[in-house]
């Protein structure tokens, strides 16, 4: 094999194998989300690896795609090349070998077996161009054969992303831009507390995660409790003790959490202390 075939053969069969890698692991740590998120829900810290491995593996996977579909054109074109280079050189050959054919038969009668032995090698060359063209077009069918394998995975990747951007659209959560812009607004507070309630959903308690996050990098205590049911456990509730006692953290938190698209519904509640803020979670 040419040298130069043989390393772009060898390249590509390497990105290929990092690319199956790259999908493997996006497969695995997708399994991984889905345990951690829904049947192994005390990990936090396993689910947030899982997530960052699939988007790792995922985005492997697509450099991967991109650098076996150059990989693959490269390989064509030197394939290509190679093959044009062998049929000029056979061509020329043959163009050759019927000069010498047309001299000898010109000249005298002693020239034919000559003559015959040159038709000889004409047979060869063709023979040899020949099986050189059946080859090149086995090498071609099997290239396309891998180009549609890697155009199946990479299609395989698309669906997984856009079910994991679904998934992402129906259990919300502030994203790390959202978090540290509520805990900005939250900092004049810092030593404060509020009191944190949430049902045991996986999408509520996700959401009061990432609200928790907020809090406690803009220096505020939180304590926490789940109750599965009850009025105010209905969408997103920033609760005082009453209409005429509200703390100024109260308003701030009802326009952060509002600014990050959350929609909060400020509520009184007699059971909540004097000047004490409370946080209720629930479905919508």
């Amino acid at each position: 094999m040419n040298p130069t075939l043989e390393t772009l053969s060898h390249s590509l069969d390497h990105w290929q194998a990092l690319y199956i890698i790259a999908i493997s692991l996006a497969v695995l740590s997708t399994f991984a989300i889905v345990m951690f998120a829904f049947h192994i829900q005390e990990h936090v810290t396993g689910l947030k690896v899982s997530n960052y491995v699939y988007v790792t593996a995922s985005l492997f996977a697509v450099i991967a795609t991109i650098v076996v579909v150059s990989k693959t054109k490269s390989l064509d074109a030197e394939k290509d090349r190679q093959v044009n280079l062998k049929d000029a050189a056979a061509q020329v050959q043959i163009e050759q070998a019927k000069v010498a054919a047309a001299q000898a038969l010109a000249s005298a009668a002693t020239a034919n077996q000559e003559a015959v032995e040159t038709a000889v090698a004409n047979s060869k060359l063709q023979v040899s161009l020949i099986h050189e063209k059946t080859a090149a077009r086995a090498a071609e069918a099997s290239l396309e054969a891998q180009n549609r394998e890697t155009l199946n995975f990479a299609h395989s990747l698309a669906q997984q992303q856009a079910t994991m951007v679904e998934q992402a659209h129906v259990s919300p959560e502030l994203n790390g831009f959202q978090i540290q812009t509520l805990a900005t607004l939250l900092t004049t507070f810092n030593g404060q507390d509020v009191t944190l309630h949430a049902t045991a959903d996986t999408t509520v308690l996700r959401l009061a995660q990432s609200i928790a996050v907020a809090l406690k990098a803009a220096g505020i205590t939180t304590k926490q409790y789940s109750i599965d049911m009850g009025s105010l456990y209905k969408g997103v509730s920033v609760v005082v003790h009453s209409p005429q006692d509200v703390p100024p953290m109260a308003n701030s938190l009802v326009a952060g959490l509002r600014s990050a698209g959350i929609d909060v519904h400020p509520v009184s509640l007699d059971s909540v202390p004097a000047g004490q803020v409370a946080l209720y979670l629930g479905p919508n």
